[in-house]
């Protein structure tokens, strides 16, 4: 029996860029990995062919998920994979803006890539795992990205380059529909050629730009595009925002399509976001902080 962990990632930033023909939106972002949460897999080897995925999680689809979507994946690519059994605890919320499916996948396809006689090399391994989902491939890399394109576009940047920032991450136990948030989104945009309101990362985009991501590709748009048309649906989200505002942090954003929020506190203000997160921490949230 092995036992896999795979840790989420926040958007610190998204800006869709533009829509192809099939329909995927096209985005720049800047994808930050997490610790905490995280989902465990634990595999054992069966001897038989296939995979069979267990989660005591309610609404889980055993029979057809980004576990199956990479094991289907891979084995058009590499011969013979060994058939596993696999129990997935999932500790990251579904629809939180996480990628919590796409971390358990690229988790899977790096534990099977390297237990095969003939792996992948990386490049071909990235390809597997983009069909299987947009955020999956930066989940192989598993460092600071900025991530462009469907996601197949994946950059490293200066793991240091927010060095001792606090963060605090907010998990509501509001689901986010992806597919809506974009429709949503286009919605806005073709009635209005914009989309408008207060969805920029920090209060001050100068702020955003200098004080908190220093080191950063500064070109990367500090600010989240479905942020308006996500709160719009769920303006509970809204206020949590809010309130990390008022309780010092100097950047906040919901990550991905939600409905996580993410806030970043200065180096100095160790006690201010220790006491949001004690603060915001209830029955019908999770708060994790960390320090980058």
């Amino acid at each position: 029996m092995s036992v896999v962990v795979a840790g989420c990632k926040v958007n610190l930033g998204l800006r869709i860029t533009g829509v192809r023909e099939n329909g995927y939106h096209e985005l720049d972002s800047l994808f930050w990995p997490l610790p905490r949460p995280c989902d465990r897999l634990h595999i054992r080897e069966t001897g038989t062919a296939g995979l069979v995925v267990q989660c005591d999680t309610p609404g889980i689809d055993l029979e057809n998920n980004t576990l199956t979507k990479a094991y289907a994946a891979l084995a058009k690519r590499v011969p013979n994979l060994p058939g596993l059994e696999v129990r997935l605890n999932k500790g990251i919320p579904a629809g939180a803006g996480l990628g919590g499916g796409s971390s358990d996948a690229a988790a899977l396809l790096r534990w099977l890539n390297s237990r095969v006689s003939s792996p992948l090399d990386d490049q071909a391994l990235a390809e597997v795992a983009l069909t299987v989902g947009a955020d999956t491939p930066f989940f192989l890399i598993n460092k600071p990205c900025r991530v462009r394109g469907i996601g197949e576009i994946i950059e490293p940047c200066r793991d240091d380059a927010l060095a001792g920032i606090h963060l605090v991450l907010v998990c509501s136990q509001i689901h986010a529909s992806t597919p809506q948030a974009y429709a949503d989104y286009d919605a806005a945009l073709k009635a209005s050629d914009t989309v408008s309101g207060q969805n920029c990362l920090t209060k001050t985009e100068s702020k955003a730009n200098g004080t908190f991501l220093s080191g950063v590709r500064t070109e990367l748009s500090i600010h989240n595009d479905l942020e308006d048309v996500v709160f719009s649906r769920h303006p509970q989200l809204a206020e949590i925002k809010a309130n990390l505002l008022r309780l010092g942090a100097g950047a906040v954003a919901m990550s991905g399509s939600g409905s996580s929020i993410v806030a970043l506190f200065a180096h100095e203000s160790h006690v201010e976001s220790q006491a949001a997160a004690a603060m915001l921490q209830g029955e019908n949230r999770r708060v994790y902080a960390h320090v980058l």
